[in-house]
C-alpha cells in the first residue's frame, strides 16, 4: 500500500530546472489524482517532475515505484525505485514493506521474506508490518 501523501515542499526558484519553483506537494498530489482515475501516463508525468526538483524524496520516491508495480505493472522501473529510496533511508518501514510487496508480486518469495523481516526488525509495531505479516512469514 501506498501513501498517498508527500510532505510539503516548495523547490525554491534556481533550484529546479528552468528556474521557476517547483511545488512537489502539489505535483504529488495530482499524481494520486490521475493514478485514482487510472490515467498513468500522466501520473508518472507528474512523478517526474516532482524527482527533478527533488531527487532525495523518500516518500516520493515510493509513492511513483507504487504506482509503477501495480498501476502500469512495470517491476523493474519500480524496483529500482524502491532500491533508490532506501539507499537514501534504508530503514523506512513503508518503503521496505512495499518493496516485499513487489517482490511478492514478482514470485521472489525468498527476497520478499527477507525484505519484510527488515521492515518488522525496524518497526514492529508499524500497522503495515502487522497487515502484511501472514503474507510474509
Amino acid at each position: 500500500e501506498r501513501e498517498t501523501y508527500c510532505v510539503h515542499l516548495l523547490v525554491p526558484a534556481g533550484a529546479a530546472a528552468g528556474g521557476a519553483s517547483v511545488d512537489v506537494e502539489g505535483l504529488c498530489a495530482e499524481a494520486d489524482r490521475y493514478q485514482q482515475a487510472r490515467d498513468y501516463v500522466r501520473a508518472e508525468r507528474c512523478f517526474q517532475r516532482a524527482l527533478e526538483a527533488s531527487p532525495r524524496h523518500t516518500r516520493l520516491l515510493c509513492n511513483y515505484a507504487y504506482m509503477l508495480h501495480v498501476g502500469k505493472r512495470d517491476f523493474a522501473k519500480a524496483e529500482q525505485l524502491y532500491r533508490r529510496a532506501l539507499q537514501l533511508e534504508p530503514t523506512r518501514t513503508a518503503t521496505l514493506c512495499n518493496y516485499a510487496y513487489l517482490l511478492h508480486s514478482d514470485r521472489r518469495m525468498a527476497e520478499a521474506k527477507q525484505v519484510f523481516q527488515r521492515a518488522q526488525e525496524s518497526n514492529p509495531q508499524h500497522p503495515r508490518v502487522h497487515m502484511k505479516s501472514e503474507r510474509f512469514l
